[in-house]
């Protein structure tokens, strides 16, 4: 089942050019079904990127507690697995177009029901734990939906373009939503009361970014009511009973057990797949670790509110956008090992010099020292944006590449699965050992680790030279 559905959804690695005659990702637009659906996942995508981005400020601003702050990012993470395999099996079984906008429904209510607890008590974070996990929760039921939908909404030379420009949207969704929209409402609308006959509501900009997600779930299930039910090649929703969805969902527990040990034993008798598996792995886990440590390095460090922590990291998201521009030409004239070799480097560099930052900034220029940390870190986060796009466009391509094609969904979702299962335990142990040895250390520990990678794809690089330089020299 999860092959299936992997294989249904866009892939980890960036389009390649589209060859003559397919249409371009955004020539696929000029379908009015498609570009519904289209608009319905980028609203639906900037909108969750935007709460979790507003969750975490409100954590960090409520407690100040690192180790609540990574609780709050495996909050929305947790769902993913293993609830992703049973939800496609339940889509699987229902009308995607009633999936789609019921989902929408649904996360709709819990922004409202967000912003309420909220507004009834600003410090009572339980609520709002429980109520991320089930709009992530609802997000497993629409994603696979929405991966299903794209065959009966273009025609089949269509189907390429459209997976990527749904794959494009991902990253776009992430640089919009977490680090523009989210930061945008926080920092232009300033607290306000409101005095009624008999209570007073004091507003904080945070119930207004989950009051404006509760709008754009709203739109998103009007877009998608808009296309015809017919479209979706399915005359009616399937009737399910419970036993058939017992079976279906331990069928697709067993399929995903049987999936994840094929995986496996296809990355580890292949040394280089097992290289871009793991180093797609590392990649996905430090930037949710930058989604866990910038707030308290914008309180701490630079001394600014944590709100402020998308305008720090801003520079960053145009690092990566512009990176992943560039890069899939790149890609095709450089070897993949050299620039993740020389993106892994760059991001320890760059990890090294942010713990270092506040030294210099002090040294350097003690008159003027906030205003030349606040520069120099926007600088330094541009290039490590930079550098994270550096490793991972190539090694999900070279994923894509190394993994045979019969089982290319089946390394898909063991990397999936190691990214998910590897987070978890990063996160609680990052936010604990940084706060017991100090957030400056443990920038410098990051930066420890990620060489090591680095170390480890420069010998992997050298490696396949020696191959290759093998199998051009004539044999004797």
């Amino acid at each position: 089942m999860t092959s299936q559905l992997l294989e249904r959804q866009p892939s980890a690695a960036l389009p390649e050019e589209p060859a003559a005659g397919t249409p371009g990702p955004w020539q696929v637009l000029k379908n009015r079904n498609f570009l519904l659906i289209w608009i319905a996942q980028l609203l639906s995508l900037i909108t969750l990127n935007a709460a979790n981005f507003g969750f975490v400020m409100q954590v960090q601003h409520t407690s100040s507690s690192l180790l609540l702050v990574s609780l709050a990012i495996i909050a929305f993470q947790l769902p993913a697995f293993p609830f992703g395999a049973i939800a496609g099996v339940i889509v699987d079984w229902l009308d995607k177009r009633l999936v789609l906008w019921v989902s929408n429904i649904l996360r709709m209510a819990t922004m409202l029901l967000m912003s309420l607890s909220l507004l009834i008590d600003h410090t009572n974070l339980g609520p709002l734990f429980v109520l991320t996990f089930l709009t992530a929760l609802i997000g497993q039921f629409f994603t696979p939906a929405e991966g299903a939908s794209i065959p009966f909404l273009v025609e089949k030379r269509e189907l390429m373009a459209a997976l990527s420009l749904f794959n494009i949207t991902v990253t776009v969704s992430m640089v919009i939503g977490f680090l523009l929209l989210g930061g945008l409402i926080i920092q232009l609308f300033p607290p306000f009361t409101i005095q009624l006959s008999l209570f007073t509501l004091h507003i904080e900009p945070t119930d207004l970014l989950f009051l404006f997600g509760a709008l754009l779930y709203g739109i998103c299930a009007i877009l998608i009511l808009c296309i015809p039910r017919r479209a979706f090649g399915q005359a009616s929703s399937q009737a399910i009973s419970n036993k058939q969805l017992r079976e279906s969902s331990k069928q697709a527990i067993s399929q995903l057990r049987h999936d994840m040990i094929e995986g496996w034993l296809m990355v580890r008798t292949n040394r280089l797949l097992f290289f871009a598996v793991i180093q797609c792995t590392l990649i996905g886990i430090v930037m949710l670790l930058v989604g866990l440590l910038a707030p308290t390095f914008v309180q701490h460090i630079l001394q600014r509110r944590a709100e402020d922590v998308s305008l720090i990291l801003a520079p960053a998201g145009i690092g990566l956008v512009g990176a992943a521009c560039v890069l899939p030409r790149l890609t095709q004239r450089i070897d993949k090992l050299v620039l993740t070799t020389i993106g892994l480097s760059s991001l320890a560099l760059g990890c090294l010099l942010l713990a270092l930052n506040q030294w210099f900034a002090h040294t350097l220029n003690p008159a003027q020292a906030t205003s030349w940390l606040t520069t120099s870190t926007m600088i330094l986060v541009a290039v490590l944006g930079a550098a994270i796009a550096m490793v991972t466009i190539p090694t999900q391509t070279l994923m894509i590449e190394c993994a045979p094609e019969a089982g290319r969904a089946r390394v898909l979702a063991l990397q999936f699965m190691l990214y998910n299962l590897g987070s978890i335990p990063v996160l609680l142990f990052a936010a604990l050992i940084a706060q017991f040895i100090g957030f400056d250390r443990f920038l410098i520990l990051l930066a420890a680790s990620i060489a090591l990678f680095g170390f480890w794809s420069y010998r992997t690089m050298r490696r396949q030279r020696r191959q290759k330089n093998q199998a051009r020299a004539p044999r004797s």
